[in-house]
């Protein structure tokens, strides 16, 4: 009896879910009431064949699975073999979720010279390939292709995030932050990249104190000298990039959120090629929609259920799009925004088991030659790691030797090996030593993450270790995946996933101007 009264409740769920308007049926409204705002926007998405996609509300096999109980809680994390934690909760829902940059009526009678109600898709196809900003995408009738120039205009500005004004970006714990002591006073830069819908691409949103609000793809000049602040320093007019008003912030549906913006958002050579000349950093919790759109990633809870997430294998359900997680591994994502912990963001995740996980990685924003790199914060809990790397996700080939997580630059032996001193404030020296850790195929942690002892490169931090895994040229319309396998004969250690970096060559074989240490 109790299992059908489960069934019959999770039917009643569903059915009370699909009888609530998803974001797309909200953009239909837009248009069949001509409401002026972002009318334009809601039309264009409709001609690309999006709206029925931004109608999904939530994965309802995932609800079915964990409401009859085949999706289980993590209970006694530490008889599992994790290093702390006692319950890790598996989600209640998989919910889906949309983020929406809209361009005003205002600003499309602007740039068009006709009456808002009047414009049409084509006539947004003729300007934007006036514009010559699109140069490689195709001029045709066909909205639902991605290679059209208007679908590629659309889908950069959605993301599979559903985003709130204080979700665009995070304040944590970077350099000169305190987010007990002081939380509205923001020190060094902080960014986010969100992979878009459609073509995959990258949009950067970024915050500093000097930048008076969140914007996207801005581009500032920055002090990053090795004695400098790491504050922002001035932003030339062509590289602003667009503010977003947070108080024109709109909940349009269960799923929907809209941001009107006042500029033109658009995918370019020159912002695919300024992202391509930074270095780009990515928190792995930030790569995945499910932790935006279920309330997971930093969430500011101590409830023990919002601590300790467990992630389901592939054998309960795969609840991570981006991610492949093996039967054998128990995952968990570790909310640590009220800890100490010295990661990006303090948040982590880990994996106990036989496991053997497979990340598909962010694009590069342009063609050229990438590092790609994996930090660590090494202690005797962790495993030792074999890395395999291609674009064949189920044909992966190994890179390098296998990484033993346990060692850090606080180990003699390990730091003799490969060449690490402290910073001695001389900079040409310390230079000298960072030439050596990379040529060995490994660098300090950056100064920008910061905890009570220090920023990460911090001689006393000297656990945290940024291994450089490859060096290859990539390509911006392929698709790459990383694949973690542990290769102990021991099922109780940790797999640690923190952030990874896509840097290019240009930045790191800079003989003019060598790599920032934050």
């Amino acid at each position: 009896m109790k299992k059908i009264y489960i069934l019959i409740m999770c039917s009643l769920l569903a059915t009370a879910l699909h009888a609530q308007d998803g974001f797309g049926t909200y953009l239909r409204d837009v248009i069949q009431k001509q409401e002026k705002g972002i009318l334009v926007t809601a039309k264009l998405i409709e001609a690309c064949g999006l709206c029925d996609s931004l109608d999904l509300l939530m994965d309802y096999e995932y609800e079915r699975r964990y409401q009859t109980g085949q999706i289980r809680d993590l209970d006694n994390m530490t008889a599992s073999g994790f290093a702390e934690g006692n319950i890790a909760y598996a989600p209640k829902h998989r919910r889906y979720g949309y983020t929406l940059f809209a361009e005003t009526d205002d600003l499309w009678e602007t740039l068009t010279g006709k009456q808002y109600a009047n414009i049409t898709a084509d006539d947004v196809r003729v300007f934007l390939i006036a514009s010559g900003m699109f140069p490689s995408a195709l001029d045709n009738d066909d909205y639902q292709d991605e290679d059209n120039v208007l679908n590629q205009f659309v889908t950069y500005h959605l993301l599979p995030h559903r985003l709130s004004p204080d979700k665009l970006v995070n304040h944590v714990n970077e350099y000169g932050y305190n987010i007990q002591a002081d939380p509205e006073t923001y020190s060094i830069p902080v960014t986010e990249y969100y992979v878009t819908m459609g073509k995959r691409r990258l949009l950067r949103t970024y915050e500093s104190a000097e930048s008076n609000g969140v914007y996207l793809n801005r581009f500032p000049k920055e002090d990053k000298t090795r004695q400098g602040t790491g504050h922002e320093v001035s932003c030339d007019p062509d590289k602003e990039g667009i503010y977003i008003d947070k108080e024109k912030f709109q909940t349009c549906s269960p799923n929907g959120v809209v941001y009107p913006i006042s500029k033109l958002l658009a995918y370019t050579d020159d912002v695919a090629n300024q992202l391509g000349s930074i270095r780009l950093r990515f928190d792995v919790a930030g790569l995945f929609p499910e932790f935006s759109n279920n309330d997971i990633r930093l969430k500011r809870s101590t409830a023990e259920s919002d601590i300790h997430v467990y992630l389901p294998n592939t054998m309960e359900y795969p609840y991570l799009d981006d991610l492949t997680i093996n039967e054998e591994s128990r995952m968990v994502y570790f909310n640590a925004w009220n800890s100490d912990w010295c990661n990006l963001n303090r948040d982590e995740i880990k994996a106990v088991g036989y496991f053997d996980v497979t990340l598909r990685l962010p694009p590069v924003p342009r063609q050229g030659i990438y590092e790609l790199r994996y930090k660590i914060l090494s202690n005797y809990s962790r495993g030792v790691v074999q890395f395999y790397f291609g674009t064949e996700k189920d044909n992966l080939h190994p890179i390098g030797m296998p990484i033993d997580f346990t060692k850090g630059f606080n180990d003699s032996q390990y730091a003799l090996q490969f060449g690490w001193q402290n910073d001695s404030g001389d900079d040409y020296a310390d230079q000298m030593v960072d030439n050596e850790l990379h040529y060995n195929k490994v660098m300090k942690g950056a100064k920008s993450i910061a905890s009570e002892s220090g920023s990460e490169r911090d001689n006393i931090n000297r656990q945290n270790v940024r291994h450089i895994l490859l060096c290859q040229p990539m390509e911006p319309d392929q698709t790459y995946y990383l694949r973690l396998k542990s290769i102990l004969d021991s099922d109780r250690k940790e797999l640690y996933m923190d952030y990874i970096e896509l840097c290019p060559k240009d930045v790191y074989d800079n003989p003019d101007m060598p790599e920032d240490i934050w």
